[in-house]
Parts: C-alpha cells; structure tokens; sequence
C-alpha cells in the first residue's frame, strides 16, 4: 500500500501490476470562487450560448445536455440579446484572431 498526504485528503494506492489503482477518487481543484471573482455571471451565460450557437452553425449536432441549456438560458433574463451577440462575435473574433492580451476571460 502506497500513501501520500495531501493538505486536504489522503489518497489510498494499491499496487496492482505495474501501475497503482487508486481506491478513493480524487477530487478536482475548485477554481469556482475565482471565475466568480472574474467574471459576471450574465457574461459567462451568454458565451455559454453564443458556443451553442456556433455549434449548430457549424453543422454539429446538439446533444441532449445543449437542448436543456438552450432551453434554459433563452428563459434567462439576464441574458439579453446585446449580450448574447457581444459574446458570439467575440468567440468568432478569438477563433479568428487568437486569444485577446487581456487573457482567457476577456
């Protein structure tokens, strides 16, 4: 039995063979409270709409997950129009031109 401690939790390993399988699931880093912090709600659902859109543009089929959201966020009130069309043309603009220097969020 292999043990390594971490801050948070303990991750069990049992050696099987040559690699190690691992008995409690590791859990992802939280990075929630930072994209809070960065970035206003209403935008996030709006780029978040405007991938939908430009995935079925593309000819890609939406899954049953994209239908719901679809659903979802054309109910939202805070995801207006003038939202929505800011967050589409930037994600063109980004698959067009690269990220922008402000960084991923902009």
């Amino acid at each position: 039995m292999a043990f390594l401690e971490t801050p948070k939790f303990r991750i069990v390993a049992a050696r099987v063979g040559l690699s190690y399988k691992f008995r409690d699931r590791m859990k992802p880093l939280d990075f929630s409270n930072e994209l809070n912090r960065l970035m206003d709600p209403y935008w996030r659902k709006a780029r978040i709409a405007a991938r939908l859109l430009i995935k079925r543009e593309d000819g890609k089929p939406w899954s049953a997950r994209d239908r719901r959201l679809a659903e979802r966020l054309s109910g939202d009130p805070g995801v207006t129009n003038r939202l929505l069309d800011q967050a589409y043309s930037s994600r063109r603009a980004r698959r067009k031109y690269g990220p922008g220097i402000l960084g991923w969020f902009n």
